[in-house]
């Protein structure tokens, strides 16, 4: 009974199952928002006019914003623990 109490205790983890779970979304909100801002440059011979788009200046970097955001959200989140 005692070596079963002291393998559960080394089992927890600093953060738990929602956290990481946050942690996922936010780093695939991160991935979503580098690839929409990624396309083709424009050169001096040739002007594309998709580098001022509104995906790549408004909407992609609001996605990586929100990710960071919700990194630190899960870093910090710790769940109420109820009956104190």
């Amino acid at each position: 009974m005692r070596s079963k109490r002291i393998r559960e205790e080394e089992i927890k983890t600093v953060l738990g199952k929602r956290n990481y779970v946050i942690l996922i979304i936010g780093s695939i909100l991160i991935i979503i928002g580098y690839i929409l801002m990624s396309g083709e440059g424009s050169t001096l011979a040739t002007y594309n006019p998709d580098i001022f788009s509104g995906t790549r200046i408004r909407i992609a970097p609001l996605l990586c914003l929100l990710g960071y955001l919700l990194n630190v959200f899960g870093i910090l989140y710790r769940p109420r623990q109820r009956g104190i």
